[in-house]
């Protein structure tokens, strides 16, 4: 059944299409149902002479985690890079046909992703300011701590700009898409930032119980667009106490947490510590 072709993404492109991507057997696939100019004529027919390739937009296998979101003709997309699912990445793809700018996490660096099991992705603005919406995306990945080689699973929120600002096209600024560095980060983004996503219980010995899969997300939408609250479903990676656990979060707190210290490694063979320098201009992930 996995040889079929498996639908995995449906998202509106503009008001006459939709943009869709099927595994492919294995082999992903994507293009652009036609729904008519008029609301007279529903078509709904996919056009044969418009389907391009799905990688890194879509999974190879229908059984991978995936997510993804379209907003202002944008795919963002985080999934499965290679055919055994090991490399994953989040991409941003599509655009109008003056920008059609592909860029992605860097695949050779495991701090970017490493492993990483897509749940939910979406378009969240941090003011009312539309020039600083942002994408958020929530995952669960392997982590390695510490010098050792145990690796653990944890949750974490994920964070690009969908729009930055560029003081080298004028003498005013000038705002655009993330796309990548000039001379390093070449179609990688610049802006890419992530967080652990902590859901726990207290316990009475004083020891928290750690839920650290995360299964589902759910933003619930409140008067505010810019502050939906965050549900996450999770589970423990405990193999002794299984269980599950619900935990809300609210996006002021999320926020804070991106604007606030972040961490560095010494080296490769160093823990994540907190970063207590000086903080560089411009910030890390702006």
């Amino acid at each position: 059944t996995e040889c079929a072709n498996f639908i995995r993404v449906l998202q509106p492109y503009n008001k006459t299409h939709i943009y869709v991507c099927g595994t492919g057997a294995f082999h992903p696939v994507c293009g652009y149902i036609d729904l008519g100019a008029y609301k007279e004529e529903v078509i709904f027919k996919l056009d044969p002479h418009n389907l391009e390739s799905g990688r890194l937009k879509c999974p190879f296998d229908p059984q991978q985690p995936f997510a993804s979101v379209m907003t202002d003709e944008y795919l963002y997309s985080g999934t499965a890079s290679d055919f055994l699912g090991k490399d994953t990445a989040f991409t941003r793809s599509l655009g109008p046909t003056h920008d059609h700018h592909y860029i992605r996490t860097d695949i050779s660096e495991h701090y970017w992703l490493n492993g990483a099991k897509f749940i939910g992705t979406f378009p969240i603005p941090d003011t009312y300011n539309p020039d600083d919406d942002k994408i958020y995306f929530f995952f669960r990945e392997s982590s390695q701590e510490s010098s050792t080689s145990d690796k653990t699973i944890l949750s974490r929120v994920g964070r690009v700009f969908f729009k930055v600002y560029d003081s080298l096209v004028s003498a005013d600024l000038k705002t655009l898409n993330d796309v990548g560095g000039q001379r390093s980060l070449i179609n990688k983004w610049t802006t890419f930032l992530k967080a652990r996503l902590i859901c726990s219980i207290p316990g009475s010995d004083g020891a928290d119980t750690y839920f650290d899969e995360l299964q589902d997300i759910y933003l619930l939408p409140t008067r505010d667009e810019r502050n939906p609250v965050v549900y996450g479903v999770f589970t423990t990676t405990s193999s002794i106490f299984k269980g599950s656990a619900v935990c809300v979060y609210s996006m002021a707190d999320i926020r804070a947490v991106f604007n606030g210290p972040y961490a560095h490694k010494e080296s490769a063979d160093h823990r994540w510590v907190q970063y207590d320098g000086r903080i560089p201009y411009p910030r890390p992930g702006t």
